[in-house]
């Protein structure tokens, strides 16, 4: 990828698509300010990114990243809980505006039956959902996903990628992932990022790709599909 010009709208689904190594964990880690950008700039609400302090950065976008979590010893409540913290103070205590968006997170994430179940019993499909409460309590406009479903089995991919669509419609907030699910993907976003080694990204609808003909050159195997 090369030549980046590219532009996060209000209450889109857009999925980051491209083969292996092309660059769209570090473009997502990038966007998400855990890695400054090789050349340019990326702005956030018309102020660059690397001029907002980390808490400040975090009430307004939230990450979810494949890197394992490493506590264990967590309730789901506890977990999505730690989402408020961009919004707490020195001690962590949280107010009734935090519990209420952890609430909030944990019931749109259908996750409710499993709130207090420890995180190591849980299944990946489960605690993946939990992950995306957790971001979704940040209350942000932006959420980004670095390959949700990777560790997935067949049908927890599919409720994953359909469950963020259904949190854009339902909270108006973007959600940018990068997936190799892109048969779900072309189906169900409403933006996509194509990635080619070496070349512009290209960006538009799942239709204008398709008609293009973009969609199929970079995935041949890419048939009759429902496009938006």
């Amino acid at each position: 990828m090369q030549n980046l010009n590219l532009k996060i709208e209000k209450g889109k689904f857009i999925a980051l698509l491209g083969a292996n190594g092309v660059g769209k964990s570090t473009l997502i880690r990038t966007i998400a300010n855990l890695q400054d950008p090789l050349a340019g700039q990326i702005s956030l609400l018309q102020k660059n990114i690397n001029s907002y302090k980390p808490k400040e950065f975090a009430q307004i976008v939230s990450i979810v990243l494949t890197d394992p979590i490493k506590a264990s010893n967590l309730s789901v409540l506890d977990l999505v809980k730690m989402g408020r913290y961009p919004f707490t103070n020195w001690t962590g205590k949280l107010n009734i505006k935090d519990i209420e968006k952890v609430e909030e997170a944990i019931e749109l994430c259908n996750i409710s039956y499993l709130q207090d179940a420890n995180i190591s019993e849980i299944s990946d499909g489960q605690l993946q959902k939990t992950m995306i409460a957790r971001a979704l309590s940040q209350d942000g406009q932006l959420m980004l996903l670095d390959e949700p479903t990777v560790h997935l089995d067949a049908n927890n991919r599919y409720t994953t990628l359909e469950l963020l669509r259904n949190l854009v419609n339902q909270t108006q907030k973007t959600i940018l992932i990068s997936t190799h699910q892109v048969e779900t993907a072309i189906g169900i976003a409403d933006e996509i990022w194509l990635a080619r080694c070496g070349e512009n990204i290209i960006s538009g609808s799942p239709k204008s790709l398709k008609e293009s003909g973009e969609i199929e050159k970079e995935f041949p195997y890419i048939h009759k599909l429902n496009y938006h």
